[in-house]
């Protein structure tokens, strides 16, 4: 239905409304800096046109084991190698449809092929609502002990997930 391919020059971001306005104002003033720095990476969605429709960031992270549950940290060392999905948003055009479920498992995907080349325990989330912490939460996303807004879900279980699904 969507294609999936790294942001480039060539994308239109000027149409994309997703509802949130900080994370519409970051793809379309940030998004290429940063992934030009190699700070992040960011994925979008579009219809074969060059509309963006729906778009995601990654980049590597790290937590800190005290900042974790009791059960999140056993047997992790004092800093955890992660990756942060630092945005996540879908045009307000498909809201309702399930995409974000369809846009996030393209996410979890790169990252779980990122963890398996290099290595890293935890995929991380920093909710920006409510509503996106129960989106996350539904999706099998944990609070961390130390941030209610932060949310881990280990690249295992989404292995796991993938090779069973």
């Amino acid at each position: 239905m969507f294609l999936c391919e790294e942001l480039s020059a060539n994308h239109d971001l000027s149409q994309f409304e997703s509802g949130e306005p900080d994370l519409d104002d970051w793809l379309r003033t940030s998004a290429r800096d940063s992934d030009g720095r190699r700070i992040t990476k960011t994925y979008v969605w579009h219809d074969g046109s060059s509309i963006v429709v729906g778009y995601y960031a990654v980049m590597p992270f790290t937590l800190e084991s005290d900042d974790l549950t009791k059960s999140q940290a056993r047997g992790m060392p004092a800093t955890i190698p992660c990756y942060l999905l630092a945005r996540l948003a879908i045009d307000r055009s498909l809201h309702g449809q399930h995409l974000g479920s369809q846009l996030l498992a393209s996410a979890l995907e790169r990252l779980v092929h990122a963890a398996e080349a290099v290595g890293g325990r935890y995929i991380v989330v920093d909710s920006i609502s409510s509503g996106a912490a129960a989106f996350y939460a539904h999706h099998g996303f944990r609070p961390i002990a130390s941030s209610p807004d932060r949310l881990v879900l280990s690249v295992r279980d989404v292995s796991n997930h993938l090779s069973t699904g």
